[in-house]
């Protein structure tokens, strides 16, 4: 993995993150918490996002392949799930495919909601997931491992300084500002997920190439 290699994947993976639309429902989900509880919840969503990260990049490929699930198809669903969601994305409302209003309605009952809903599937949704596993099985030596390893502790600081100050951060930025900048994401995402499509087809059906 070179540096290219490298800022597409952390470009790639902040966009599945959404980290202003991640954000947007944090507060909505802490919006009666003092700033103390939202602050806590932000760390405890950090080790959650790492948690789920790590989990994908050391074990997600030895997972599937338990499954029998070859890379081409996952690659195929992943791109499926990518379009999904950067359609929603492009239209401004939340893709039921990371993140439902059901989800919002089950978190109220929870005791704690830094791990599900806001880690899985929030922030670290299929998307992110399937980003991860395709980028270790496209790199599989242990020093790029490692390395996507340490993009991953990288993203998860990101993410967890955003939560962290999420209030003056939302402020700053505005509503509007995170709506069109969601729509440039959706874009992108599309985009991407095109990408995975072809590929995963020409992996499956060899004759494409």
């Amino acid at each position: 993995m070179n540096m290219t290699d490298a800022m597409k994947l952390i470009a790639a993976m902040i966009i599945m993150m959404n980290p202003l639309g991640s954000l947007s429902i944090f507060l909505d989900l802490t919006d009666k918490s003092t700033i103390i509880q939202q602050r806590k919840i932000a760390l405890q969503t950090s080790i959650g996002i790492i948690a789920i990260m790590l989990i994908s990049v050391w074990l997600g490929e030895s997972f599937l392949s338990l499954l029998g699930i070859t890379i081409p198809s996952f690659r195929f669903a992943g791109g499926i799930i990518l379009l999904l969601m950067g359609l929603s994305m492009l239209k401004s409302y939340e893709s039921p495919v990371s993140h439902t209003s059901g989800d919002d309605e089950a978190a109220k009952e929870r005791h704690s909601i830094a791990v599900v809903p806001l880690a899985l599937p929030v922030i670290v949704g299929p998307g992110s997931i399937s980003t991860l596993i395709i980028a270790v099985s496209d790199f599989p030596d242990m020093e790029n491992r490692l390395f996507i390893t340490v993009i991953c502790f990288f993203l998860t600081i990101m993410m967890g300084l955003i939560l962290y100050y999420g209030g003056p951060i939302a402020k700053f930025v505005g509503a509007s500002v995170i709506k069109v900048i969601t729509r440039i994401m959706g874009m992108i995402i599309m985009a991407i997920a095109v990408g995975m499509l072809a590929n995963g087809l020409i992996g499956l059906i060899p004759a494409l190439r």
